[in-house]
C-alpha cells in the first residue's frame, strides 16, 4: 500500500476512504522506488512524534508483522541497502542455488547462519550485504542496546483478528481474490510494468498478487493457473500470518465476525485515554 498505484493488489482502501480518513504511508512512494523495514520504522517514529505533539493518538493497521515487530522492539543500527552488492548475491543464487548463499554466509558468520533457515533468501542476502559493507559478523551488530523501543516509551495496545476457523478463512480469501481480479488486476499490474521501472529484485515483484499477475502478463501460466497460485501463496501468507500472530505477546484476539464486539473494545480504549 505504500506504493502509489498498486491499488488493486494490495487491496488498498478507496479513494473514497482515504479522502474522509487520511492515512500516513500510503500512495508515500512511486512503485520504482524501494521502501524497506527500516525506512517504515524511521518514517513511524517520526509521525509518532508529530502525531502526538497535535494530541491525537496514533493507530497503526495491517497484517506487516516484521514491520509491527521492528516498531515493538526497534532496530538495529545496520548499513543502508546497496543494490550492487544483492545484485551479486542474487547472480550466485541464480548459478548455484541458495543453499550456496547459506553456506557462505556460515563462512562468514557461523552463529547467525545457524539462526536461520537455509533457504530463507530473504535474511541470508541481508546478512551477506551487512558483512561486505560492515566487514563485521552480522551476529555482532545485531541486539544492541541502542534501538528506540517504542514498548518501553509508550503504553500500547494491541488488537489482532486470529480465526481459528481454516476453512472460514480460505473461504474469504478465496472471495476476495476473485473480486481482486475482477477489478482489474491484471490491468493495474500492466500499466506498472509499462509506465515504470521495476528492478528484478524490487518487493513489488516478490509481492503476493503482483508477482502471479506478473507471470501471468508473460504467458507463462493461463487464467486457471494464475488464479490456483495467487490463492495459495495468499493462504501462505495469512498461515504465516497466524504463526505471528500465535506467539504474539500482549496481543487481544477476536475472531472474524465479532465486529461489534472489536468496536466496542476499540471505543472503549478511545474513551478512556
Amino acid at each position: 500500500m505504500v506504493y502509489s498505484g498498486c491499488d488493486i493488489g494490495s487491496a488498498k482502501p478507496s479513494k473514497d476512504i482515504l479522502e474522509k480518513y487520511p492515512h500516513h504511508l500510503v500512495d508515500h512512494i512511486e512503485p520504482n522506488s524501494i521502501f524497506t523495514v527500516s525506512d517504515f520504522y524511521k518514517n513511524s517514529i517520526s509521525l509518532i512524534d508529530s502525531i502526538h505533539n497535535r494530541n491525537k493518538t496514533p493507530v497503526f493497521v495491517g497484517g506487516t508483522m516484521m514491520y509491527f515487530k521492528s516498531l515493538l522492539d526497534g532496530l538495529d543500527n545496520l548499513p543502508a541497502r546497496d543494490d550492487l552488492i544483492r545484485q551479486k548475491y542474487e547472480n550466485i543464487k541464480v548459478k548455484k542455488g541458495i543453499k550456496e548463499l547459506h553456506s557462505m554466509l556460515f563462512e562468514k558468520d557461523e552463529v547467525y547462519a545457524k539462526q536461520i533457515n537455509e533457504l530463507d533468501e530473504q535474511r541470508i542476502i541481508r546478512a551477506l550485504e551487512v558483512i561486505e559493507i560492515s566487514g563485521k559478523p552480522l551476529s555482532a551488530q545485531i541486539g544492541l542496546n541502542n534501538k528506540i523501543n517504542l514498548s518501553n516509551r509508550f503504553n500500547i495496545y494491541q488488537y489482532g483478528i486470529f480465526e481459528e476457523d481454516r476453512s472460514l478463512l480460505h473461504s474469504r480469501i478465496e472471495s476476495r481474490l476473485q473480486k481482486i481480479i475482477t477489478a482489474g488486476l491484471l490491468d493495474e499490474v500492466d500499466y506498472l510494468l509499462k509506465e515504470y521501472h521495476i528492478p528484478e529484485q524490487h518487493p513489488i515483484r516478490k509481492s503476493v498478487n503482483y508477482k502471479q499477475a506478473i507471470a501471468r502478463i508473460n504467458n507463462e501460466y493461463d487464467d486457471e493457473e494464475f488464479f490456483n497460485r495467487a490463492l495459495f501463496a495468499t493462504r501462505q501468507l495469512a498461515k504465516r500470518q497466524m504463526t505471528w500472530l500465535r506467539s504474539w505477546q500482549n496481543l487481544k484476539k477476536f475472531n472474524i465476525n465479532t465486529k461489534e464486539k472489536i468496536k466496542e473494545e476499540v471505543e472503549t480504549l478511545v474513551s478512556s485515554l
